[in-house]
């Protein structure tokens, strides 16, 4: 039961920081009293002392022997009497739970709390109507076909090695070889390696100075010696080409079509048009929205809840995290926090800029709406384990998904009130 008080005039706001605010109650002569027999109230159901049965320990012995339990109590009371008439003041939402910040206690005299509230965000949402845009619309060539289709083939390709007595290293080829670095005529094991494959036409920013131009025209078994340089120190390599390989694309015959799940290259160029159709459409809608947030973002500033941004930002480190692999924690967070914090931040934004439009235009979510979303669900699962779990999540996330559904749909009614210019590229 609530205490008999009204408090609204012993509350003062104390300061406002963004969407931090702290208040003080203070509580003396009958209203510190009524706190106080309340808390001795419900400490003498709990506390039990010799010769006393629990419940029938006098307050007065209860106020003498255990002052800590009464002072946390009378704290307690006050704090819970005052928390409602504190939201009401400023009329804030909040979004943690609320903190004792601090507290002046006189025993049976007075008391005095400092409690910390972390407010949703207050602004009138502006600027959602006739927001300007561009949806870049790509058309989708027989080239973008083609392209895509050596792409898969180059992905599919492997390396064969090239014989014959006449094959020497150029240009097209890979090669697989060993090399020792020597320094005044000593070998230096840890300059020296064996196995080692590059492309001769691309050998990477980590290839020995002056490699490429020495192995040229050279035959598989052949030892090439240079003078070249690493680490500023003088040295002399011998490489020896132990293989020549060229890299082999698989051709687009019978068994390709077949691994495609197709019969004829008319009809892959045609599932890989219709591919790359809804790949470009997904990429212009993405723009599209991410023109209307970043129009959203500058229309309507607003501090965050502190407590809110690190709850976020942490929430995304566990899932970069979690699809790195990073299992034993190599990544430091602290570097995690430096490149999500932003995102974490902006994705609270957009959230409160949304759920401010949504209530401002009056969009709901039904019933019916929530059904839609189960049945595209269980349409995607085929057992009856997998259907009974998603039901479960359904029933258990109600509340969130129903947010995330009234978001996506708020996102919808405000692209559907932009003016769109359409382009063709």
């Amino acid at each position: 039961m609530g205490l008999p008080l009204q408090l609204a005039n012993k509350i003062k706001r104390t300061n406002k920081e963004g969407c931090v605010y702290s208040y003080t109650v203070s509580l003396k002569d009958e209203d510190f009293n009524t706190v106080e027999q309340q808390a001795l109230v419900r400490l003498q159901a709990s506390v039990s002392l010799p010769g006393f049965r629990t419940g029938k320990v006098p307050v007065n012995m209860i106020k003498e022997q255990f002052p800590k339990a009464v002072k946390d109590e009378v704290v307690d009371a006050a704090a819970k009497a005052s928390i409602s008439d504190m939201i009401k003041v400023d009329n804030i939402t909040p979004v943690v739970t609320p903190l004792i910040k601090d507290v002046k206690f006189e025993s049976g005299q007075s008391i005095v709390i400092e409690i910390q509230f972390e407010s949703a965000p207050q602004f009138e949402v502006t600027g959602y109507t006739a927001i300007k845009a561009v949806k870049k619309n790509h058309k989708v060539t027989d080239e973008d076909v083609e392209t895509y289709i050596k792409r898969v083939c180059d992905y599919n390709a492997y390396l064969k090695a090239v014989e014959g007595d006449s094959v020497v290293v150029d240009k097209t080829h890979y090669i697989v070889f060993d090399y020792e670095a020597f320094e005044d005529g000593k070998k230096l094991d840890e300059n020296s390696a064996k196995g080692e494959l590059i492309e001769v036409a691309n050998p990477g920013a980590n290839q020995i100075v002056g490699l490429i131009d020495n192995v040229m025209g050279a035959k598989k078994g052949e030892t090439r010696e240079f003078d070249s340089e690493a680490g500023g120190r003088k040295l002399h390599f011998k490489v020896t080409i132990n293989e020549i390989k060229t890299k082999v694309s698989p051709e687009i015959d019978d068994k390709f079509l077949k691994e495609a799940g197709v019969k004829t290259i008319e009809e892959l160029n045609a599932n890989i048009r219709k591919m790359l159709e809804h790949t470009e459409c997904d990429k212009t809608e993405k723009d599209f929205a991410v023109q209307i947030e970043e129009e959203l973002l500058k229309k309507n500033s607003f501090e965050l809840p502190p407590t809110l941004i690190k709850q976020e930002t942490q929430d995304l480190i566990v899932m970069f995290k979690k699809r790195m692999g990073d299992t034993q924690g190599k990544i430091k967070n602290e570097t995690l926090v430096e490149k999500l914090k932003p995102v974490a931040e902006r994705n609270l934004r957009i959230a409160y800029v949304l759920h401010n439009i949504g209530e401002k235009e009056k969009i709901e979510i039904t019933e019916n709406d929530l059904q839609a979303e189960l049945e595209k669900a269980l349409g995607s699962v085929q057992t009856e384990k997998e259907k009974t779990q998603i039901k479960d999540v359904f029933e258990k996330r109600k509340e969130y998904i129903s947010a995330t559904l009234r978001e996506n749909k708020t996102m919808e009614f405000v692209k559907s009130k932009a003016s769109v210019k359409e382009e063709s590229n």
